[in-house]
């Protein structure tokens, strides 16, 4: 009897180690599978300060403010882009594939680790990739809000807010080849360069701009002359360090 009680533990035990083992192994299959990556997508902002011309052509661009106080400038201090959706077209292995994330929200340009979104990556060779972020109007926000101040020749402070309240598309662009193995995941941030929003935007034209309530707020119906300046820039503001490798999550 006592011979047959220990078989039986023995064998009990030997299923229980069974068992464990094939749960670690079971575990395991959560895991990104192998020849596959994770591809995190954001928008992000840089280059906060555009130091302004006199006159339309002669805007100089800085991303530190300058000592010379009779400079005007902008600086730019908060920023929200209301992303809808990203999209990644590239050829892979020699054949034109698109990757898609939607139903996203918005986004703090400001952000040291601005919110992001992530897709799969199936293995493969990636060229000729091109990154889209749709930035679109929802029912309780715009496409883009930029907060800021004008710093005038004269030295006078004077907040300034872009209400950009037209849907857009911000892109950018890598011809690098991307490998991608299963070995590493990826990230693409979006850069929208502000100071380039203000190429020939004058201190003048700043100066001279409607306030409301002491905000030189610039739309689509005020300050028109100025919106319609940072809208022809936008599609030239942007640009990405493409697709960033990085340990697995």
């Amino acid at each position: 009897m006592i011979m047959k009680l220990n078989h039986f533990n023995t064998a009990f035990t030997l299923f229980i180690a069974g068992a464990l083992l094939a749960s670690c192994k079971k575990d395991n299959n959560n895991a990104t599978p192998s020849g596959k990556a994770q591809l995190s997508f954001t928008v992000k902002a840089d280059n906060p300060v555009a130091m302004l011309g006199a006159i339309s052509g002669s805007s100089a661009f800085t991303n530190s403010v300058s000592t010379n106080a009779s400079t005007s400038s902008v600086t730019w201090t908060s920023g929200v882009a209301n992303v809808s959706s990203f999209k990644l077209e590239a050829k892979k292995n020699n054949t034109e594939t698109e990757i898609t994330s939607q139903n996203l929200t918005n986004i703090d340009l400001f952000a040291i680790t601005p919110a992001a979104v992530s897709v799969v990556l199936e293995n493969g060779t990636y060229t000729e990739i091109e990154v889209k972020a749709n930035i679109s109007k929802s029912s309780n926000s715009i496409p883009l809000v930029l907060k800021g101040n004008f710093t005038s020749a004269g030295g006078a402070v004077i907040p300034i807010e872009l209400d950009f309240n037209e849907d857009a598309t911000i892109k950018a662009e890598t011809h690098d080849a991307v490998i991608v193995d299963g070995t590493n995941d990826f990230t693409n941030a979006i850069s929208v360069h502000l100071s380039k929003l203000l190429n020939n935007v004058t201190s003048a034209e700043l100066d001279a701009a409607t306030r409301t309530s002491r905000t030189i707020l610039i739309s689509g119906s005020v300050n028109t002359g100025i919106y319609n300046k940072i809208k022809a820039n936008f599609p030239s503001s942007t640009g990405s360090n493409g697709l960033e490798k990085h340990g697995k999550n």
